[in-house]
């Protein structure tokens, strides 16, 4: 299909997903019920990724094609557009929900060291890997990347750190 223009989108009414020639990963995608939304298709950190733009009727062609553009530089440098998003909402990072964890346990420690140690190790294994993506996705898969290097020469520090992660993902989860 050639560049997609103001006209050619009015006319169209067959569902589908249609490219726009200009701008390489913009979609207008019909659904069934004739709504027309803009779709960005990208790759952020080798894997494909779809992110909604918004509704035809909120967001014109011209932005449509400045989003796509700046969110494809966005994740061509290195970063993830969706979860730049997702923060801009209020999801926290890995990093600051084991943060506000650690502050609602204290409490709840008698020995200080504990205490310390507890988001130290978090901070050693976990933050440099997971620590500045958005709580909601991380995967078990990541959690797994994590412990693997130190199942074998550390288990007993695997294994805290395992249960410290599954009390963050529980905050999380409680969170929604």
């Amino acid at each position: 299909m050639p560049k997609l223009s103001v006209k050619s989108i009015a006319a169209l009414k067959e569902p589908g997903m249609y490219s726009d020639d200009d701008t390489p990963g913009l979609y207008l995608r019909i659904g069934p019920t004739g709504a027309k939304s803009w779709i960005l298709r990208t790759l952020v950190h080798g894997k494909r990724r779809e992110m909604g733009l918004g509704s035809v009727n909120v967001v014109g062609l011209a932005e449509a094609r400045d989003l796509a553009r700046s969110h494809r530089k966005s994740a061509r440098q290195g970063g993830d557009p969706l979860a730049e998003r997702k923060r801009a909402k209020g999801i926290p990072t890995f990093h600051d929900a084991a943060k506000t964890v650690h502050e609602a346990l204290l409490p709840t420690w008698r020995n200080k060291k504990h205490a310390e140690t507890w988001l130290a190790t978090v901070e050693a294994y976990a933050v440099p890997k997971i620590g500045s993506r958005p709580i909601d996705t991380i995967s078990s898969g990541d959690v797994l990347e994590i412990l693997s290097p130190i199942w074998t020469s550390k288990p007993e520090t695997a294994k805290r750190l395992k249960q410290r992660l599954g009390t963050v993902m529980d905050w999380a989860k409680g969170k929604g």
